[in-house]
């Protein structure tokens, strides 16, 4: 399957930033972040987003979640977005600079 991994950082003010993230996902699933992490004093940050289970009923396609505001680091160049499939293995990665 292609997951076709997106995402879209987007300035709300000063370091304030959040970011739109997007993956195509089968029926009945969704994507969430489950981690939003900047080591100090690194250039990177690392959000894992993780395909889950939808109790309900979904078509397959696109699947988009929000990482909720975060304070851009003093460092940072750039948001990796590492894709885990239901089972915990990467299946996808972007990396998108401000």
């Amino acid at each position: 399957m292609s997951y076709n991994l997106t995402q879209q950082l987007n300035h709300i003010n000063d370091n304030n930033y959040d970011d739109t993230i997007s993956a195509n996902v089968s029926e009945n699933q969704f994507i969430a972040v489950t981690s939003n992490k900047l080591q100090p004093g690194a250039a990177q940050r690392e959000m894992t987003v993780q395909i889950m289970e939808l109790q309900g009923e979904k078509p397959a396609g696109e699947s988009v979640t929000n990482s909720g505001l975060y304070i851009r680091g003093e460092n940072e160049t750039s948001v990796k977005a590492i894709l885990l499939d239901i089972n915990g293995k990467q299946v996808d990665e972007n990396v998108a600079n401000y």
